[in-house]
């Protein structure tokens, strides 16, 4: 075993346990293959500095001794892009190869699972990307996505077209699509998990996280993110145009939201006010992870599992 360069990954919607689920198999596949594993955040939003209670990002405890790359990453005042994400966490996917690691993917963002398993040509996407950007700006979202469904019509189906991001991102890796591992080195086996325990639970588990986020201190974070970047003074700037990640993050974007909407302070927000983010969070989320359920079906070859044992049984018989 200890020259097969195993590649695992598991996929699944927010609140749906990947966290318990991906220590426990990380565990499992030290004690069985006598190897340590890397976990690999594909999370598009734990990437981000200071925005720790929001995303749910994965504590030190939580860990359990598991090391996790791809957290932390930069700063929200702008955007970490597919192609910088995916650099970085392939040069922590061949650090893991060459000290004998199994690296383990885990994560809610399809296109960051997607990119790093099927082994995306970045620079070709990146170079996509920029120039659709400039050919259609924001303003012509719907163009964009009427470009894609002539392209590529299943791809097109499975974005919504007032979706800006993900219909550039789909456009520009089909435009760059290559499918190649690149350097020359053979593919590792793969192995996609994912993890689905339908969306009744995942809403339930949804309104239980937010509300477990708001005890351990999230409105005190997002004041000290509100402090740190001026996001008051950025929202009514720039709006939806502006970069920073934090106005553009489900549970932190709905309270600036909020609050201007009422015409007053974050700080000033009333009890009702803060009922009200509540109910639009998980209204969003919700949305959310319908959409990221969709991307089981752009994941060919993905095992559902539900348990540790079954993750590790799927990771044997692909040998």
């Amino acid at each position: 075993m200890s020259g097969d360069r195993l590649l695992v990954a598991l996929y699944g919607p927010t609140s749906s346990g990947k966290t318990a689920l991906s220590v426990d198999v990380a565990h499992r596949l030290r004690r069985t293959l006598d190897r340590p594993v890397t976990v690999i955040s594909a999370d598009s939003r734990q990437v981000y500095r200071y925005m720790d209670i929001g995303t749910s990002k994965t504590t030190v405890e939580e860990m359990r001794g598991i090391p996790h790359e791809m957290l932390d990453v930069v700063e929200p005042d702008h955007k970490l892009e597919l192609e910088e994400y995916a650099r970085r966490a392939r040069e922590h996917i061949g650090a893991a190869f060459a000290a004998g690691r199994v690296p383990f993917v885990v994560g809610g963002t399809g296109v960051y699972v997607k990119a790093l398993v099927d082994g995306w040509e970045m620079d070709a996407v990146g170079a996509a990307r920029r120039g659709l950007r400039q050919d259609f700006p924001r303003s012509m979202a719907a163009d964009a996505h009427a470009m894609l469904r002539r392209l590529d019509k299943a791809a097109a189906a499975k974005v919504h077209p007032n979706n800006y991001e993900a219909v550039i991102n789909a456009l520009a890796a089909r435009m760059a699509s290559s499918g190649g591992s690149g350097g020359g080195t053979a593919a590792p086996r793969t192995v996609l998990l994912g993890l689905d325990p339908g969306p009744r639970a995942v809403d339930e588990r949804l309104a239980a996280t937010y509300d477990r986020q708001v005890e351990r201190g999230l409105l005190d974070e997002i004041e000290e993110l509100n402090e740190r970047y001026d996001l008051e003074r950025e929202k009514r700037r720039r709006g939806a145009d502006s970069p920073n990640q934090v106005l553009h993050t489900h549970g932190y974007r709905e309270y600036f939201d909020v609050a201007a909407a009422r015409g007053r302070p974050l700080a000033n927000l009333t009890a009702a006010d803060r009922a009200q983010v509540r109910e639009q969070v998980l209204e969003h989320i919700r949305g959310y992870t319908r959409r990221q359920r969709s991307w089981f079906k752009k994941l060919p070859g993905v095992k559902m599992v539900t348990s540790p044992g079954q993750a590790a049984a799927a990771i044997a018989k692909s040998r």
